[in-house]
């Protein structure tokens, strides 16, 4: 009887371990980034602030992202010296030429869509949705070719038809 209590007891421990580490094996996930790499070791630093407002001008959330990925090449550069507008302050930090920039990105979803996708949320061309994991700031350079410069995981939203998503970037550069 003393072993069969044993035999019990053991099992009640171990496998819910061999359980948990399974599934946590499993959640795992290594997403695409394409050529990005990851921001801790460069020059800049980047903050988005996404302000989701319904077709009434509500306000349905406000969620905060940081970027974990950059894009590294002159073209973020030339795109944040591009506007003086996007310059918010200068000025030196231990010896070392500090900038603050300020990017506005606006996205206004249609009332109804051209395209179908066949994908969870786009079953009606009018009363659709989509959920949002990351955010990016997209660019187009002098070519027209478009880059993704930053990009961060968020806790996720949804955006439906009508409503407006803002974001607001603040990016400060080294050097």
């Amino acid at each position: 009887m003393k072993k069969i209590h044993l035999l019990f007891l053991a099992m009640i421990l171990v496998v819910p371990i061999c359980i948990s580490q399974v599934y946590a094996q499993s959640l795992y996930v290594d997403v695409s980034v394409g050529d990005m790499d990851p921001i801790e070791e460069s020059k800049y630093r980047a903050t988005g602030i996404s302000v989701l407002r319904n077709s009434d001008g509500g306000l349905i959330s406000v969620v905060r992202v940081d970027a974990t990925r950059y894009l590294n090449d002159p073209v973020v550069d030339r795109f944040l010296k591009s506007n003086p507008d996007y310059l918010v302050k200068q000025g030196t930090i231990n010896g070392e030429r500090v900038s603050l920039h300020k990017v506005e990105v606006d996205y206004n979803n249609p009332e109804c869509l051209t395209n179908l996708y066949q994908i969870p949320g786009y079953s009606d061309p009018c009363e659709y949705y989509h959920r949002a994991f990351v955010t990016m700031l997209g660019i187009n350079d002098e070519e027209g070719e478009s880059h993704t410069i930053f990009r961060g995981l968020n806790h996720v939203y949804t955006v439906k038809s009508l409503d407006d998503v803002t974001t607001i970037w603040h990016i400060i550069t080294q050097g």
